[in-house]
């Protein structure tokens, strides 16, 4: 009888936790140093990843690809780990590089990505609320002009490890 006991108890955790999984956020995964490419409503997201505070920096950048099977535009961008999130450039004027946020938003062709990478387009992660650490995972959202939203999980790697 004490078997039967221990063995329904671990049946039922062993649901739960299939349970609690069906209802992940868009590109979680058990790897928090990995983002798992993501493909919903026509776009596809992937290698996001958000980079790891340097000392005491308020700020950071998120970077990844999105491509889309129709035309759109990434408007805005939210994370609960900033307290203000852009869409930001980088650009010569006049050889010096500058960094300058996009208020039209990222345009999405099918024919062409939007590649977010550091030195060029990226999203500007500005007032942390707290130091961003390697081997963690942030949330951001992104909203488009057609109105869709996604909501991501990302992990936060070292500046070692971005992909360029």
């Amino acid at each position: 009888m004490k078997n039967h006991c221990i063995g329904l108890v671990l049946a039922f955790f062993s649901v739960q936790a299939v349970a609690m999984n069906h209802g992940q956020h868009m590109g979680h995964n058990a790897n928090p140093t990995a983002f798992e490419q993501v493909t919903a409503d026509g776009i596809t997201f992937s290698n996001f990843q958000a980079r790891a505070s340097i000392g005491r920096m308020p700020n950071s950048g998120a970077y990844g690809e999105i491509r889309s099977t129709s035309i759109d535009r990434l408007i805005k961008a939210k994370s609960s780990a900033a307290s203000v999130v852009e869409l930001h450039e980088h650009i010569n004027d006049h050889g010096v590089m500058r960094m300058r946020e996009v208020k039209a938003g990222l345009a999405i062709n099918p024919s062409t990505p939007v590649v977010m990478k550091p030195g060029g387009y990226h999203i500007m992660l500005i007032g942390l609320k707290a130091p961003l650490e390697a081997g963690t995972t942030i949330d951001l959202s992104l909203e488009f002009e057609s109105g869709k939203t996604f909501d991501l999980t990302i992990p936060v790697v070292s500046i070692k490890a971005i992909r360029h």
